[in-house]
């Protein structure tokens, strides 16, 4: 009954991933069609879109704070691993969940202060006339999503499971 329930989350973690990538895709798909378009409507026919900067960085604000989770699977971010290689293989373990569990409190941390911002803010994008929190939403969901993929990923170590993958490509 345990590898049964253990076997229908992996499942759902894997639609889960398969919707992710898809959403990140459709984000680049929308940022190039935007400023395609764009450029077609102020070059073209002389009739400059007026919202099409403000949306194509909302776009691309959201791509890059949801692609923090997929970055962090693909071992995209930062990091000094010269000295992790040298580590006997337990020390180096210990070190990658101490290094997991302290991403997870900074990604909690920003979270919820980008939400608290997100909640406070009364600014609004002029030419588009929505709230400014449509922007600062992508902070606190995409800081959420790293953290819960990090946890996700302490998951699977800890039960010698391998991360899913998603149809098309990893998440």
């Amino acid at each position: 009954m345990k590898s049964a329930a253990v076997g229908n989350m992996q499942r759902l973690v894997t639609i889960a991933v398969s919707t992710y990538v898809w959403l990140l895709r459709l984000l680049v798909i929308l940022i190039v069609a935007i400023v395609a378009i764009a450029v077609v409507f102020r070059y073209v026919f002389n009739a400059p879109l007026i919202f099409s900067f403000d949306f194509a960085v909302i776009l691309f604000v959201w791509l890059v704070f949801l692609g923090l989770a997929r970055a962090a699977h693909e071992g995209a971010h930062l990091a000094v691993d010269m000295l992790t290689a040298l580590l006997p293989h337990r020390l180096a373990l210990a070190t990658e969940v101490a290094m997991r569990l302290l991403m997870i409190t900074i990604a909690v941390f920003i979270a919820f202060h980008a939400y608290d911002l997100t909640t406070r803010t009364r600014m609004e994008i002029a030419t588009m006339r929505i709230s400014m929190a449509w922007l600062y939403a992508a902070v606190p969901t995409g800081f959420t999503l790293f953290a819960l993929y990090e946890v996700y990923a302490l998951w699977c170590r800890a039960t010698g499971r391998a991360l899913p993958h998603a149809a098309g490509g990893v998440l």
